[in-house]
């Protein structure tokens, strides 16, 4: 999983989200405590996956660092603090192990393999 991912977290925490068309987990759950909930992604790599966040609303890290920022913790970094908190999620890119990434292999189809349901 690596660092970040694997948990739900409230997107503007400190201060609300310019667009809450979506609104999360809500949207599923309907529970009022699910609003503006989203999965938090994993930051492995994060330097290659833009655009950010669920709506792709940020096209770049240092825009969505800026975001998070005053989102999720009410602060306005400076340039050099966004480039500083950029170099280091830029040290968590990297291949993953071939093991990882490889297609698993299954056992063959016998009889006894459940279909697909048709409905």
């Amino acid at each position: 999983m690596g660092v970040g991912g694997g948990m739900y977290q409230k997107l503007g925490l400190v201060q609300p989200w310019p667009d809450q068309k979506d609104q999360g987990r809500f949207e599923v759950t309907k529970a009022e405590a699910d609003k503006m909930m989203f999965k938090v992604p994993s930051l492995r790599n994060i330097t290659q996956t833009a655009p950010y966040f669920h709506d792709g609303s940020a096209r770049t890290l240092p825009e969505a660092i800026k975001l998070m920022a005053k989102h999720q913790v009410g602060k306005e970094l400076s340039d050099t603090e966004v480039a500083s908190i950029a170099t280091f999620l830029g040290a968590l890119s990297g291949e993953a192990p071939a093991e990882l990434v490889a297609a698993p292999e299954l056992p063959p189809s016998t009889a006894k393999t459940p279909k697909p349901d048709p409905t």
